[in-house]
């Protein structure tokens, strides 16, 4: 990946365009960045634009829950599960966390496709790395964030998101996601 610490000034269409110029038959992406930056979103444009078949992983669906959500297991499964085999063009699985009954479900498992977008908090990990085309980090402020998560999902997330910006610093600040992305753009200005 080559690094490019600046914000960007890209558009959609570039983007896609960046991706698909890639050689390699199963890429591998992450968009990463603070919660509320609109990183969903921008999954959701790269699918819609990208003419090959597509899987999204939201990391919202590998947590263990608030408190077991950025560990080591999230990140082996990352690479085991997913990365390694869409890498070598194979199928992948993954359980889904279950946020109201708080378990992990069964195991579904999907066929490789030409585009895995891994979208949210922890998707552009170290351990990810090597398997990743590119390493997209969109840029937000605390309150913008926090605004845009409550307005979504509902005020009564307050305590856990603010408990949650806390732990999402300290991951980052780690992994220095940031700095290792391919590609930074500001999240009130793109999304």
């Amino acid at each position: 990946m080559a690094k490019h610490p600046e914000v960007n000034h890209v558009s959609l269409v570039d983007i896609v365009q960046r991706i698909a110029d890639s050689n390699l038959s199963n890429r591998i992406i992450a968009i990463d960045g603070p919660a509320g930056a609109g990183k969903t979103t921008l999954a959701n444009r790269i699918a819609n634009g990208f003419s090959g078949t597509v899987h999204t992983v939201h990391m919202d669906d590998l947590y263990d829950g608030w408190v077991n959500s950025l560990t080591p297991q999230l990140s082996r499964v990352l690479v085991n599960q997913i990365a390694q085999p869409v890498s070598q063009g194979k199928s992948f699985g993954y359980r889904r966390f279950d946020w109201f009954n708080r378990r992990f479900g069964e195991i579904e498992t999907f066929s490789a496709p030409e585009l895995l977008i891994l979208e949210g908090v922890g998707s552009g990990q170290r351990a990810l790395g090597r398997f990743l085309l590119e390493l997209i980090w969109i840029d937000i402020d605390d309150d913008t964030g926090l605004n845009r998560v409550l307005n979504r999902d509902g005020e009564f997330l307050r305590s856990e998101m603010l408990i949650w910006q806390h732990r999402q610093s300290v991951h980052f600040e780690e992994e220095n996601t940031r700095d290792r992305a391919t590609l930074r753009l500001d999240g009130k200005l793109f999304i």
